[in-house]
């Protein structure tokens, strides 16, 4: 019988999947966000229930195993909602649930490094030798220094600052008032102390921040390389593991050639000879590829 796997990638703002059958790729669906971190669990469910209605599953009991990777991994009983929604799907009940940084290794093809995930929130974690360590994921809250909503809360506090002093908003203004749909600065902030919590809705403006050409965009996304760097270093600290162990970067933000080039200089000094790689593949492939591993280990052990 063929392998059936299927993968899935939870974030912040859309959940993916993908389904693995007979040595390639069989279906892919998107969803909103399962994630109890940023949906309550009636909206988690609703989104976990249209991601799987998406993919040509075949009934119950159809799959050999399914990989979840999830932000937010450690809201209490979050792994055990997604285990009673999906280990219904497999054979044997092979169900795996990760921190979705966890997939940015595996879809890098690597079994030990460190991932760092600037995206809505940030988060760094390493692998070496299967120890596992984990460093920020705080939230918006407590830390996400480096994420994309902390890229855009220090736009709007550049702009604040703009207007103190009597300056001109710039074109970071501009950008940013008509993503957002304000008409001036002062709808933005009053936008902002209304919605702090909707922490995606935000973070979806860094892409708008780090294509402006301003003045402030370079100290921001400077800011933001060496909080990621930061959240690296403390994870090689933490794994013990020899010097050079490979960095993955993914998120939005790893999207942008000016971050990744201050990531870079920001790391010569406290992870010297490091590869910084930037994710090609989707975290979703990692999810599928841990899902095969976790297939043929199940497999091996009921021999």
């Amino acid at each position: 019988m063929a392998l059936r796997v299927l993968g899935i990638d939870i974030g912040g703002t859309k959940s993916r999947a993908r389904l693995w059958s007979g040595g390639t790729v069989a279906a892919e669906s998107e969803a909103g966000s399962a994630n109890l971190a940023a949906a309550d669990p009636g909206d988690a469910a609703a989104a976990l229930t249209e991601l799987l209605a998406g993919l040509p599953l075949g009934g119950p009991a159809s799959l050999d195993a399914v990989c979840a990777g999830t932000a937010g991994l450690s809201v209490p009983g979050a792994a055990q909602f997604l285990r009673a929604r999906l280990a219904p799907l497999t054979r044997a009940g092979t169900v795996l649930v990760v921190h979705d940084a966890m997939l940015v290794l595996a879809a890098a093809g690597i079994d030990d490094g460190v991932a760092v995930v600037c995206g809505t929130g940030s988060v760094a974690v390493g692998r070496y030798r299967d120890r596992t360590v984990q460093a920020g994921g705080w939230g918006y809250l407590l830390g996400d220094e480096g994420s994309g909503y902390w890229v855009t809360r220090e736009a709007i506090r550049a702009l604040l600052r703009r207007r103190e002093t009597g300056r001109p908003l710039g074109e970071l203004g501009a950008r940013l008032l008509a993503a957002a749909g304000a008409a001036d600065l002062a709808e933005l902030q009053r936008q902002y102390y209304q919605q702090p919590h909707v922490a995606r809705r935000w973070a979806g403006y860094a892409s708008v921040v780090a294509g402006a050409a301003d003045p402030a965009v370079g100290g921001i996304l400077a800011g933001a390389a060496r909080a990621a760097v930061s959240l690296a270093a403390s994870a090689v600290r933490e794994l013990g593991g020899p010097a050079g162990l490979p960095v993955v970067l993914a998120g939005g933000l790893s999207g942008s050639a000016a971050f990744l080039d201050a990531v870079r200089r920001a790391a010569a000094v406290p992870l010297p000879g490091t590869e910084i790689r930037v994710l090609t593949d989707p975290p979703v492939a990692g999810a599928v590829r841990l899902a095969r591993r976790a297939a043929a280990a199940a497999a091996g052990a009921g021999r």
